[in-house]
């Protein structure tokens, strides 16, 4: 069985461990957790026939780091091309094939190794993290079933030698740590492209780098690519570009421009050659947590001199969302957590032998079960507007898709949404949609006993009051019927345990 994951090198923030300097047995991770370290695999990636791409990630969390050796078959090295140490080459001394030996700038290793020497100018520590590439022919990384892995860190230097002060070997299982099949389950095909998704990774910092795979079908090389991700406020981004906007892959370098307004980022081709024919590469972004936790949906476009080809992919769900649109025009689906559970609004603009919406609930963005139905309007050409409180969810993240049925039993689903609802605070309340662009106004509460509400306008005039009954956890008010002009108003929510106040804009 081949071992090797078919996609772009994945680099996430994590940490690796290390056990003592005997082999220990294969554990069959693909982390490896010690005081001073954290390891990963990442798997390989097939470069070109016959070479792999193999990549690893440490984090250092003491000291710092001094040497790094990654096992290479007995009396073979890792193979070219050179430029695959370009990014490492600034910081390390890299010894291709060497076994114990000696010296400075040599890990002293009872097996054949390709080394990592870092240099005097340089420190990983601190909870920092490096990721290592290397080649090596297939034949030679179908022979490795183990890979042993060595590291030492540093306290400070003597003349031109380091204070060693840990080191640690460890060994990775690669079959463990590669999928039994090939990760292209999250995959749309197209006449002239193919677009999926590769993974994601938490940076930490309130940000996921997402990485989105494109195979260039056609004849003729790519000269550009564009991503859409769905509306936010927070900024979005690419992965290891330079401060000229430059995007340099393994094979193809781009020049960037990242459009905020329009949360568009283009790819404009500088030096794709060779980018056609079934070639592929990998467009790592980087988006806000809240962004691809709760609208995991992007929309690729790939140009070349005679085609164009876009998709738009679900990175949860997998599914290819444009291709299947509503028989209805759904203007917009979307959701949101309230304290009485999750309030979702969808809009059509016209709708032809609609006969109903059913619900549906996910716990992983699968698998999905039936929770509702709400009555469609059959034929219409007006803009419509629908709503549905999901009032059994619990605190989490739920995934929620519309199920359009006509009358003749067929059906087609919506997009998926994603909404985060955080515990219920007691007494507290919320008032949807903020601005009011629309006839219905809902007021969320979780009251533990009879309230008073009221909306008064800017000048303290109260144009409307209705009393809540313990334990309510919803009113739907009608803008029309309440007869108030758009502008600023104050909705007061009175209850045993005080008053609460918000600001409400009716546009």
């Amino acid at each position: 069985m081949k071992r090797y994951i078919l996609f772009f090198t994945l680099f996430f923030l994590t940490s690796v461990s290390f056990a003592q300097a005997q082999r220990p047995t294969p554990t069959g991770g693909c982390v490896q957790d010690h005081e001073c370290y954290r390891f990963e695999y990442h798997g390989a990636t097939q470069v070109e026939e016959g070479l792999m791409q193999v990549a690893f990630s440490l984090q250092v969390k003491c000291d710092e780091l001094a040497y790094l050796a990654f096992e290479v078959p007995e009396g073979s090295e890792a193979a070219g091309p050179a430029s695959v140490y370009q990014q490492n080459a600034r910081d390390y001394r890299i010894r291709n094939g060497f076994a114990s030996e000696q010296g400075p700038n040599k890990v002293e290793t009872p097996y054949n190794a390709i080394q990592f020497n870092a240099k005097q100018n340089y420190s990983l520590s601190g909870g920092e993290v490096d990721t290592f590439m290397f080649n090596l022919t297939q034949a030679d990384f179908e022979a490795l079933s183990t890979m042993r892995v060595r590291a030492t860190l540093r306290s400070g230097t003597n003349g031109n030698r380091d204070i060693v002060t840990q080191s640690r070997q460890v060994v990775f299982d690669l079959n463990a740590c590669s999928p039994t099949t090939r990760p292209d389950a999250c995959v749309v095909e197209r006449d002239a492209a193919n677009f999926a998704f590769i993974g994601a990774t938490d940076n930490g910092d309130g940000t996921t780098t997402v990485q989105l795979y494109i195979e260039n079908k056609a004849d003729s090389d790519v000269s550009g690519v564009t991503i859409e991700t769905e509306d936010t406020p927070d900024e979005i981004g690419v992965a290891g570009m330079n401060n000229g906007g430059i995007y340099q892959t393994e094979n193809f370098i781009y020049r960037v421009d990242v459009d905020q307004e329009a949360n568009l980022i283009t790819f404009d081709a500088q030096n794709t050659n060779g980018y056609a024919n079934g070639a592929a590469d990998v467009f790592a972004i980087v988006v806000p947590n809240d962004l691809y936790e709760l609208a995991p949906y992007f929309l690729m476009s790939v140009t070349t001199a005679n085609t164009f080809e876009s998709a738009g992919l679900n990175t949860i769900s997998c599914e290819d969302e444009p291709i299947t649109p509503l028989p209805v025009e759904l203007v917009s689906f979307e959701g949101k957590a309230t304290q009485s559970g999750v309030a979702l609004e969808w809009t059509t603009a016209s709708e032809e032998n609609n006969d109903r919406f059913e619900i549906e609930r996910s716990q992983d963005g699968k698998s999905f079960n039936k929770i509702a139905e709400v009555k469609g309007a059959g034929n219409s050409v007006t803009t419509l507007n629908y709503s549905y409180t999901d009032e059994t969810a619990d605190t989490g993240l739920h995934y929620y898709r519309l199920k359009q049925i006509d009358f003749d039993g067929q059906y087609e689903f919506s997009k998926v949404v994603a909404v985060k609802r955080a515990a219920v605070r007691n007494a507290s309340f919320e008032v949807y949609p903020n601005p009011a662009t629309t006839n219905y106004l809902q007021v969320a509460m979780h009251n533990d006993s009879d309230a008073l509400l009221q909306i008064m306008d800017r000048n303290g005039r109260t144009v409307y009051t209705q009393e809540i009954g313990e334990g309510a956890q919803q009113v739907q008010l009608s803008i029309s019927e309440l007869n108030i002009p758009k502008g600023l108003y104050y909705v007061h929510l009175q209850g045993a345990n005080g008053r609460q106040v918000q600001k409400l804009i009716v546009q």
